[in-house]
């Protein structure tokens, strides 16, 4: 008889590595975009004006797919699949997704009306420059038309995330990417806006997103359109409906503002960058993309795997379950956040060079890039340890703590971000970032554990553990193992160096052997996490 817990938990793992192994796919689709972006466009004016016109619908897209939307959204919706079936769950989920188009589309009219004043708002240092102005107005209101559709988007990926199928979402934006990248092909100099096939490309790829998540929900029969439209009249479910809906408005906007608070603080870093000159925009955001990768592959997976996990917890009132796949998500993201920080504060430089250093991307780009990976580096395990504390409050419905913590947050980012810029530049907004990440990390496990949903510090070293204490012991663990394969990386660095490798094998070759030596370590010292360790063990037997 198999064990019900360990099928709840196996759950979250086979979502998280579903999710995981996508965003690996998107995130290398993402560096190619963006190595194509710095070929053609180089860190200067070309390339600000096409990053602050996509800022706004990146913004959504991360608000909605990654955030608020399925924040505010899925856990009601998994709880009437779960209590109710899928009557009552289709639906509400077929009225949020009508109301959220007709929303997204009037709200889309009117940015358009007046996107020149939004585009004063985040990018005020580029005022004294009308042309540029003139232009960032003209692509914006072209991208502006891919907010309504990732938003589309996200929810339908709500659907496919509570029928098991994490994988379908997780792989959207690589089609987004794989369009920019054909983007890059059409820019030339003949263009008025020389950026303008990207900004027609985002608008592609996200009708194409649209069309592939519903030939996957088609496909899988993720709804039983035919049963379920039979029962759409029933007055009560229509009562139930319409209360379901009104606490998915209550909680969509303090969902936006908390699930979110990392892309407002981007955006506000944006913004400040505008202020110190053109350049300044883009290394913030070449650097940003490095620093996500974990963020990216780990983070995104283990926050939207758990939302929808923890919400199955709340519904069946399984409080163990919860606290558990709580600590395991906490593991996971130490095990690999921590040694990707330790690379990025250590290669910063090569990484960067190898990356984007090409065509109208020049070596001192690379520098200025390079500091600000350092400083957004410290940051990294708290990005992801935030995704996965988040969760916890969302799942059970209770969206404005996380506002108040992502509101506490912003302010001192803002008056962070203000203090350093003046000394250390670009690197210092930054910095300012990576410091209130893990202020606000801090804030909420010590929330977590007022709230009982993390057991307090015990002081034990025994394995099978669940408190505080032992996820502290085991960030200890990790530090120590990641700091040896710097050590090793640099050792063969410096060979590589005599023998005069080229940088882009140099670098192939370190993150071969770190990889390996880091996984070989962790296998040896069992610092794996073991749930994450047995189903992947699990997987391979069966594909041998």
């Amino acid at each position: 008889m198999r064990n019900p817990e360990k099928n709840k938990t196996s759950f979250f793992i086979r979502g998280f590595t579903q999710s995981a192994f996508l965003t690996v796919i998107s995130r290398i689709s993402g560096f190619i975009r963006d190595i194509f972006i710095a070929g053609f466009l180089g860190a200067g004016i070309f390339s600000d004006i096409f990053l602050i016109a996509f800022k706004l619908p990146n913004l959504f897209r991360r608000i909605t797919a990654e955030g608020a939307l399925t924040s505010a959204f899925l856990p009601i919706y998994s709880k009437l699949k779960t209590q109710n079936g899928e009557v009552l769950a289709f639906i509400y989920f077929k009225k949020v997704l009508y109301r959220v188009i007709f929303s997204l589309f009037i709200l889309m009219i009117i940015f358009q009306i007046i996107m020149p004043f939004i585009v004063h708002f985040l990018a005020p240092g580029f005022l004294n420059n009308q042309n540029v102005v003139d232009q960032t107005t003209t692509l914006s209101r072209i991208t502006i038309i891919f907010m309504p559709l990732i938003s589309i988007v996200a929810i339908l990926g709500v659907a496919t995330n509570v029928s098991g199928k994490f994988w379908v979402l997780a792989f959207t934006p690589t089609i987004l990417n794989t369009s920019i990248i054909l983007g890059c092909f059409f820019i030339n100099d003949y263009w008025i806006i020389k950026s303008l096939p990207l900004a027609i490309a985002t608008v592609f790829g996200g009708l194409i997103q649209i069309i592939f998540i519903l030939i996957m929900i088609k496909k899988f029969k993720i709804f039983n359109f035919k049963n379920l439209e039979k029962n759409i009249n029933n007055r009560n479910i229509n009562k139930q409906i319409q209360f379901q809906l009104s606490q998915t408005w209550k909680k969509f906007l303090p969902a936006a503002f908390g699930g979110g608070i990392l892309q407002i603080n981007l955006l506000v870093d944006t913004i400040l960058a505008s202020l110190l000159g053109f350049g300044s925009i883009s290394y913030l955001y070449f650097a940003d993309r490095i620093a996500q990768l974990p963020l990216g592959i780990i983070g995104i997976a283990l926050g939207t795997t758990l939302l929808t996990s923890l919400s199955k917890s709340i519904a069946s009132k399984d409080t163990n379950q919860f606290s558990k796949e709580l600590i395991i998500s906490l593991k996971i993201g130490l095990f690999f956040s921590i040694p990707a920080a330790l690379v990025f504060i250590n290669f910063s430089d090569l990484l960067v060079k190898v990356l984007f250093e090409r065509g109208e991307f020049s070596f001192q780009e690379t520098i200025q890039t390079s500091h600000a990976l350092l400083a957004y580096a410290f940051g990294v395990p708290a990005f992801i340890l935030l995704k996965s504390c988040q969760p916890a409050f969302l799942a059970e419905g209770n969206t404005k703590t996380p506002m108040y913590i992502g509101f506490v947050i912003l302010i001192l980012n803002i008056i962070l971000s203000f203090s350093l810029m003046f000394f250390l530049k670009h690197t210092g907004i930054a910095l300012a970032t990576s410091i209130v990440s893990w202020i606000g990390t801090i804030i909420y496990i010590t929330l977590l554990i007022k709230a009982k949903k993390i057991i307090k510090p015990k002081f034990s070293f025994k394995e099978e553990d669940s408190n505080l204490f032992s996820v502290i012991l085991y960030g200890l663990k990790i530090t120590l193992i990641s700091s040896l394969m710097i050590l090793c990386m640099k050792l063969v660095q410096h060979i590589l160096e005599i023998n005069n490798i080229n940088d882009t094998f140099a670098l192939i070759i370190l993150c071969i052997f770190g990889f390996l030596l880091y996984i070989l370590t962790s296998k040896i010292f069992r610092y794996i996490p073991q749930e994450l360790y047995q189903f992947l063990s699990l997987k391979l037997k069966k594909a041998k």
